[in-house]
């Protein structure tokens, strides 16, 4: 999937916000910082070596700091890549406020 189609298929507007985020997928652990988010996902920005692109359509547990307390998300990756308007590389969550877990 390129930066376009994934481009055309927001619903929402993007925020720019930074919190932590800790990323649960296939037994490994990602963690860092968000460079936007909207109502149905999210940007992760990702330290190397990344999440590999063979991870597109793959479900993950997500925790991002939200008003100073970690709140727990499932999450699918949608696009592995960089970020037009952040330009920063990482993955492109999608749904992560449709199911809240607490």
């Amino acid at each position: 999937m390129n930066s376009e189609s994934v481009l055309e298929q927001r619903q929402y507007p993007r925020v720019a916000i930074e919190t932590d985020y800790r990323l649960f997928l296939h037994g490994n652990h990602y963690v860092g910082k968000t460079s936007n988010i909207s109502a149905n996902g999210a940007f992760l920005v990702i330290p190397a070596p990344g999440i590999p692109p063979s991870s597109i359509s793959q479900f993950g547990d997500l925790d991002i700091l939200l008003d100073g307390q970690w709140s727990h998300f499932r999450c699918e990756i949608i696009y592995v890549g960089i970020d037009g308007e952040s330009l920063s590389s990482g993955a492109g969550i999608l749904n992560i406020f449709a199911k809240h877990l607490d």
